[in-house]
């Protein structure tokens, strides 16, 4: 069984909310219009809380957005009770395939402005599943690192992949603080399973120093 959870401060979503081209690179015109139906004011809440599930979903499929998953392919709709319902697309539904995972159920909760999602599915292992994981290891290639960390910051900064290759620090391009920081380094750790020791937290200025870094903790 794979169980994944996230937290979401409503507050720091409201601009992403707020955003036309945002919400709809993020969300589906079937999430769109439930949360529209819901008027100006609990439209952000709503929409907050659709994110926070993407996000639990992903903990799930075992990968995050931008490695091989779109946020559209996580769709997150209430029923007609108002219950939450996962359904998914493109590159989530594959993935969910390959992993074995039958259907993902979900939980949402709401307090002042904070949401929490928890999602959980069963999995029946494919057999040659280990197999091909470690092959994929292998493939893995130090441009592809360089990628994937680009589009791991970029999601997080809500910038280009091209804008994080690009900036020579990361607070003066592109405009971050300090709370991102942590935010990047707590994503970079959980994705390859690493601790980075904080004397090597201030390299971390750029896609290059920061691919140096987990390249080092990583052993690549």
């Amino acid at each position: 069984m794979r169980i994944g959870v996230d937290l979401m401060s409503v507050s720091r979503f409201t601009r992403i909310a707020a955003h036309p081209r945002y919400r709809a690179m993020v969300f589906t015109q079937a999430e769109l219009a439930q949360a529209d139906a819901l008027g100006e004011a609990r439209r952000a809440e709503r929409l907050a809380g659709r994110f926070c599930a993407k996000e639990a979903t992903c903990k799930v499929l075992g990968r995050g957005f931008l490695q091989g998953l779109r946020w559209r392919d996580i769709e997150i709709t209430g029923d007609r009770w108002g219950a939450p319902r996962v359904t998914l697309h493109g590159g989530a539904s594959r993935v969910a395939r390959q992993a074995g995972l039958t259907d993902i159920a979900l939980t949402l909760t709401h307090q002042a402005d904070l949401v929490v999602a928890v999602a959980a599915a069963a999995q029946i292992p494919h057999p040659n599943h280990r197999k091909e994981k470690i092959m994929e290891h292998i493939a893995v290639t130090e441009q592809d690192h360089l990628t994937e960390i680009a589009e791991i910051a970029a999601d997080l900064f809500s910038v280009t992949a091209e804008e994080v290759a690009a900036a020579g620090s990361f607070i003066d391009d592109l405009e971050t603080d300090s709370l991102l920081a942590v935010e990047l380094l707590s994503k970079l750790e959980h994705r390859y399973s690493i601790r980075i020791p904080d004397s090597d937290v201030p390299r971390m200025t750029n896609l290059h120093g920061t691919y140096e870094v987990v390249a080092e903790h990583a052993g690549w």
